[in-house]
């Protein structure tokens, strides 16, 4: 008899045997192109409520402890029992699964990329807050950006705002301050 995971906090039509987990997490590692880590899969798999959190983590400790992943870096990649486990398993998960479990992981490793990538610094001053945003590079920043703000909820909204698209703000302050539009990393000249 297969095991039933422990489903608190996950959505209906989600998977719901431990046996099913191990495929999902095999299947969305494998699609992701990159190491990952838990904590990212925990994220996304979480914030789409697919899977429960401890029944993430047994999942994630038999795949370490059966040699389904390899170490590469700070995060995981399939080793070769991981891709011949979720290719001869991955139709057993309802599609609309894999797709969210998918888009929900990539969303996550862009969003914390874009966290290591770009920083917000927020201060408290005298009479409300200051917000630094910068947009980083090799070498020199492309962007640093101050504002004073009478409120933390106010910082709070910006920076998230912020992370989520540094480019468009990049973009936006390069347009105002030039008057050239920016279009695919190079200039257009104003006609």
């Amino acid at each position: 008899m297969e095991y039933r995971a422990f489903t608190e906090g996950v959505r209906p039509g989600s998977v719901t045997t431990s046996h099913e987990i191990i495929i999902l997490l095999c299947y969305i590692i494998g699609k992701a192109g990159q190491p990952v880590t838990v904590d990212e899969l925990n994220l996304a798999l979480q914030q789409e409520a697919l899977v429960n959190y401890f029944e993430l983590m047994s999942a994630w400790e038999y795949l370490l402890r059966s040699d389904h992943l390899r170490q590469e870096g700070s995060g995981y990649v399939l080793s070769p029992l991981g891709e011949q486990t979720a290719a001869a398993f991955e139709g057993q998960l309802p599609v609309a699964v894999k797709e969210r479990a998918t888009r929900a992981l990539t969303q996550v490793i862009q969003q914390l990329r874009r966290q290591r990538e770009n920083q917000v610094q927020i201060e408290k001053t005298s009479d409300g807050y200051q917000i630094t945003m910068t947009i980083t590079d090799i070498g020199t920043d492309l962007l640093s950006l101050r504002m004073f703000m009478p409120g933390r909820e106010e910082c709070e909204a910006i920076r998230r705002r912020f992370l989520e698209d540094p480019a468009a703000v990049y973009r936006g302050v390069f347009t105002l301050l030039t008057g050239d539009k920016l279009e695919n990393g190079e200039t257009k000249d104003k006609e």
